[in-house]
């Protein structure tokens, strides 16, 4: 009698960088041993592939893990394997209070997924533990986790900037680039299985290159990207302000598939801050940097990040930032408490800020920015925009898309009206009539 096959399910928290290496660990258990589950319920063995970034996101990670240990209690599961960042940062401490877990893998670790596995089905529990940060190649097949028209490209993997907030270097190591024919390789293979719009993500994609070639090659990767037949989008996530030269601007403003679109996390505006957090530049760097987008790309929509309560952060100092955010208009920006990391060096600075005071600044910092977002919005009325259609919504004729303003997950959506079916996948031209909350409003 065949015996039935072992049923993989895998839950993928963090940012996108993580769900790439957890398409590289499925595109691994191609295997007759294994079947591919659709979702938790329907698994035997779940994979949990963490992030450990933020006070935030560790807790969603670990309240996954206990919810997947209820299941394998109960036997609604037969072994859970946690991976990832988390693990990374934390394993003595995650094996020792967390024994109802199988397995524990590390973020650089994944192709040592099958011998994981084999362990756990002959009852042996395993904590991996190697170098952090996984660096994928294009020989290895990927199972996408997300639509096949849109896919991330993962082009570099570590960070060597010394933020004093973050603990990125040591969960996922130092800084490393993949080769421009390898990367080019990969974006074949993802447009000829369907992408349309490829997203190059990385910690700082500006510096691609720079460990191998000693200077930064993403221009080079952008020439030789732009000309693969059937990619229709570029777009560029995570690109540090202080590395972005006037050749990468000028590349960006020329092309006709790289979106005008670029996520650049400023963090603060304050001097004072910006060298307490150790990112180099300073408030008159960043708004000439500003002026030159907005000059050289004038309907570039730019995303931001920024943190507020960091230590020793007065209110005059939160105040610049307002100003700052109030005068630059940020088409997209994201508000974030500071969180404070242990193994950080600002988790040692005095003048820590309370939480109540993190709130407080937080929400008025986004008010501001809804303010914002609402005046951006009402800018694109009778505009015409070329949106990729992600799905219809339920009832009437309003489908669900994307312009090139909006990066997936993380984004507003342009939502469609069409007397017509319209093709999930495709792109259409749409005239905008309004605005809906965050979501623009328009008509094929």
């Amino acid at each position: 009698m065949k015996a039935r096959k072992i049923r993989i399910g895998i839950v993928s928290l963090g940012c996108p960088k993580t769900l790439v290496d957890s398409e590289i660990v499925l595109g691994k258990l191609k295997d007759p041993r294994y079947a591919l589950a659709g979702n938790v319920d329907e698994s035997d063995v779940v994979l949990v592939n963490t992030c450990g970034f933020i006070r935030d996101a560790k807790d969603e990670s670990i309240d996954v893990i206990l919810r997947l240990i209820e299941y394998r209690r109960t036997g609604r599961i037969r072994a859970l394997v946690v991976m990832g960042c988390l693990v990374q940062r934390y394993a003595a401490e995650l094996a020792g209070n967390f024994p109802e877990v199988d397995a524990f893998l590390g973020s650089g670790d994944y192709n040592r997924i099958t011998a994981i596995l084999r362990s756990v089905g002959e009852g042996e529990r395993s904590v991996i533990l190697g170098h952090p940060g996984y660096l994928g190649k294009a020989r290895e097949e990927r199972i996408p986790l997300t639509p096949r028209y849109s896919r991330y490209l993962k082009i570099s993997e570590g960070c060597d900037h010394t933020c004093s907030f973050c603990v990125i270097p040591k969960i996922r190591g130092k800084f490393r680039s993949r080769s421009i024919p390898d990367v080019v390789r990969e974006a074949c293979a993802l447009v000829r299985t369907g992408a349309k719009e490829l997203i190059l993500i990385g910690q700082d994609i500006t510096k691609f290159g720079c460990d191998y070639a000693r200077k930064p090659l993403l221009p080079e990767l952008l020439d030789a990207l732009e000309p693969i037949p059937g990619l229709e989008w570029i777009r560029l996530l995570y690109a540090y302000p202080n590395s972005l030269n006037a050749r990468m601007i000028a590349k960006i403003a020329g092309s006709g598939k790289i979106c005008h679109y670029l996520d650049l996390p400023l963090q603060h505006i304050s001097d004072k801050i910006l060298t307490a957090m150790r990112r180099g530049g300073g408030r008159h760097r960043t708004v000439e940097l500003i002026k030159k987008l907005r000059g050289e790309i004038p309907d570039l929509a730019l995303r931001t990040s920024f943190i507020v309560g960091f230590p020793g952060e007065t209110e005059r100092d939160f105040g610049e930032l307002l100003d700052f955010m109030a005068w630059a208009k940020f088409e997209r920006a994201g508000v974030f408490r500071y969180s404070r990391e242990e193994g950080s060096a600002a988790a040692a600075f005095p003048a820590q800020v309370s939480e109540r005071v993190k709130d407080l600044r937080f929400h008025k910092a986004m008010s501001l920015q809804k303010k914002v977002a609402k005046n951006v919005s009402r800018r694109q009325t009778g505009r015409e925009l070329r949106v990729l259609i992600e799905g219809k919504l339920a009832g009437g004729n309003l489908w669900k898309g994307r312009s090139y303003m909006d990066a997936p997950e993380i984004d507003p959506h342009v939502i469609v009206e069409s007397s017509h079916p319209l093709k999930t996948g495709a792109f259409y031209p749409v005239m905008i009539t309004g605005a809906k909350g965050y979501d623009l409003v328009g008509k094929i």
